[in-house]
């Protein structure tokens, strides 16, 4: 997949951001990527692209929102936007039409004492539209105080997608963020265990997002997370980030590691591997960010990736 990094704006302020990075080294806040570099991008890839993220910052605060979905939708190209939803509705947006499947959303929520009244009433308007077409999404960043019973309450209440998109925070180059260390994903793997069982009473699975890593279940935890219906994954996947000035990264930890030419490549492949080669010029090649990874059956088959790059760049 790939995603736009459509505006530097973002007002939410998550302990956990990984594009904290991505902002700061930001010059110009006003500073976007445009309608005509987006039409650039899809052009050069024409016929390789079903669905795009968008992506900030925060999209709501992009002044171009539903021209960019309109865009896309010209050339078949779904929409998956990723929201914190606690700004006002774009311009237009409050009048689409989602009965067409063109967009979909993914959003970022907390517990009710991380708005305020003014952001968490923008967040009920935003549901009371699209709640159908609204999956959360959830990062795990405080095992101490973390609890996920307001994202089940939050579902029902508002008749919400019943998945939810569940990712672990990981460091990012020279930090600033919080993340969870790899000595803690023991427990991360209990504490993950704990929210599919609480969610299955409610009838709603979890989805693996970024950050997981196989060896830190054991058969027992992957069984029941199984028959709990979670969608297990390993595997990175990380997404092409296109940004303005169509310079293009292989996902936020990692932003400062190396951007490459968003049109320099004839494949979405071809960039991938270009952007790789990049990485393993700063991180080296070597399996996982485990000692254990060297050896791993489960590496060798391409169940799992061995966690996340960015634990590489903690040391560097």
């Amino acid at each position: 997949m790939a995603n736009l990094y459509l505006t530097h704006k973002c007002r939410r302020g998550c302990p956990f951001c990984f594009a904290r990075k991505v902002l700061k080294a930001a010059h110009n806040v006003e500073e976007k990527l445009t309608l005509e570099e987006i039409e650039q991008f899809v052009s050069h890839y024409e016929g390789q692209i079903d669905s795009l993220g968008l992506l900030g910052g925060e999209p709501f605060l992009y002044p171009d929102l539903v021209k960019v979905i309109e865009l896309l939708k010209r050339h078949h190209i779904h929409s998956k936007i990723f929201t914190s939803a606690t700004d006002p509705l774009p311009e237009g947006l409050a009048e689409f039409d989602i009965s067409q499947g063109d967009i979909n959303f993914i959003v970022n929520v907390g517990s009710r004492d991380t708005y305020t009244d003014e952001k968490f009433a923008n967040l009920e308007r935003f549901f009371d539209k699209f709640h159908s077409i609204s999956a959360l999404s959830y990062t795990i960043f405080d095992l101490e105080k973390d609890n996920p019973e307001f994202l089940f309450d939050m579902i029902d209440h508002y008749g919400l997608v019943r998945n939810i998109r569940t990712g672990i925070a990981l460091p990012i180059y020279r930090g600033g963020n919080s993340y969870i260390a790899l000595d803690d994903y023991k427990r991360a793997a209990e504490y993950f265990c704990a929210c599919a069982e609480k969610a299955a009473k409610r009838r709603i699975t979890l989805a693996m997002d970024c950050g997981f890593q196989a060896c830190m279940f054991t058969d027992a935890q992957l069984g029941r997370l199984f028959r709990l219906g979670t969608n297990l994954g390993f595997m990175c996947g990380a997404a092409l980030d296109i940004g303005p000035g169509l310079k293009v990264w292989n996902c936020f930890p990692l932003f400062q590691l190396g951007c490459v030419d968003a049109l320099g490549a004839k494949t979405l492949d071809e960039l991938k591997l270009n952007l790789q080669k990049r990485l393993n010029e700063e991180l080296g090649s070597g399996r996982g960010v485990r000692p254990e990874c060297a050896a791993c059956e489960l590496y060798d088959r391409k169940l799992c990736e061995g966690g996340c790059k960015s634990f590489k760049s903690v040391a560097l």
